[in-house]
């Protein structure tokens, strides 16, 4: 028995298997998984193939629990052994996804938020929080947006955007008796390596486009910036910090790319490294001339771009993140740039994008 203990929520979902197994593959910790009971199989099936040793498998234990009910919806011998317990606690799980309705947002990432911390105030030996929130948080903010932000008066352009403010700003007012260190992902896309990504969102739009050949009369995105990040990054980058014991009580890190491209590039550089290459864009025009037409179903089901990821075209907003740059420096971890591996992700898109697991707007799928 480990004297740290690791209490996840949400390690079954895409960010959270890969931070998962950074520690599966240690031996000075056990873990707690928290899972909601219809993703408890893939869950344990996954822990499974990737630690065959039934000994190390002993320090493993999944949960059936939920976020969303008072002491996450275990029994009281459970709460009470992992309070016993956990020293520290990994909170992933939330609803990432733009079209989720308001009410399901609100119940997943803040009353859920809200019940975690609930449950680690009453934790003996609790010493950290890792709290996974994201770029979002600025919402419809224009400007300089730095770690050190917060609260600046921002609208949300979506219930994602307003929940994960939300759950961020629970975490902010527990400092005092829950320590933490807050992450703020940017896009998360698929892996630097492989390509591997389980949903197509995001900048995936712009495959979409490409792929169907409807890119040739885009909105012109003027200064906005693709603020992205491949899953391998994040997932050092969130390891890397969450582990030093010597980031303060409620440090802030912006895990992305800190010289992200303007989004008209990155469909100029898609078209350049699509196999066999593709024409480039050639009109733009003002995002505001496009709007009424791209709300309609029409427009969305022929590009492949839904309105509320149309909202983020002509956003221009720059986030600060010399702090988070200068942490990772330390351990020698830096935001590899997209040129350096767009062409692994459009292989991976072509490869996978009809696949029926690679998950669309399925928003009630699963709390990744």
């Amino acid at each position: 028995m480990g004297s740290k203990a690791v209490f996840f929520t949400g390690a079954g979902g895409f960010l959270g298997r890969f931070i998962l197994s950074h520690y599966l593959e240690r031996d000075d910790c056990d873990l707690f998984l928290l899972e909601n009971g219809p993703f408890l199989k893939r869950l344990e099936a996954f822990v499974d193939s990737r630690l065959p040793d039934p000994e190390k498998r002993k320090r493993v234990k999944i949960i059936e629990g939920d976020i969303t009910k008072p002491d996450l919806g275990m029994s009281a011998p459970t709460r009470d052994e992992l309070r016993d317990r956990i020293t520290h606690a990994i909170h992933l799980a939330a609803i990432y996804n733009l079209s989720a309705p308001r009410e399901i947002s609100m119940r997943v990432n803040v009353d859920g938020t809200r019940n975690l911390l609930d449950f680690l105030e009453a934790a003996r030996h609790f010493r950290k929080l890792a709290h996974t929130s994201t770029l979002a948080v600025a919402g419809a903010y224009s400007g300089v947006f730095s770690e050190d932000d917060f609260d600046k008066g921002q609208s949300f352009k979506n219930n994602y955007e307003e929940t994960k403010f939300l759950s961020e700003k629970l975490v902010r007012e527990r400092l005092s008796t829950i320590p933490a260190v807050i992450f703020r992902p940017g896009v998360v896309v698929g892996h630097s390596k492989t390509g591997y990504i389980e949903k197509i969102d995001g900048p995936y739009y712009t495959f979409i486009t490409i792929k169907r050949r409807l890119h040739l009369v885009l909105p012109d995105c003027g200064r906005t910036r693709c603020h992205a990040a491949p899953v391998d990054f994040v997932t050092d980058g969130f390891c890397m910090l969450f582990d030093k014991e010597d980031a303060p009580n409620g440090s802030v890190f912006h895990l992305m790319d800190p010289n992200p491209l303007l989004y008209n590039d990155v469909f100029d550089l898609a078209c350049e490294r699509w196999p066999g290459g593709r024409l480039k864009t050639l009109v733009r025009v003002p995002p505001s001339t496009m709007k009424p037409l791209a709300r309609t179903r029409l427009f969305q089901r022929l590009t492949g771009i839904p309105w509320n990821a149309f909202m983020y075209a002509d956003q221009v907003i720059e986030y600060k993140i010399g702090k988070s740059t200068a942490a990772l420096a330390k351990h020698g971890l830096q935001c590899p740039p997209l040129p350096s591996y767009i062409e692994v992700l459009i292989k991976y898109f072509l490869d996978h994008y009809r696949d029926s697991d690679v998950r669309r707007e399925r928003w009630w799928e699963r709390r990744d």
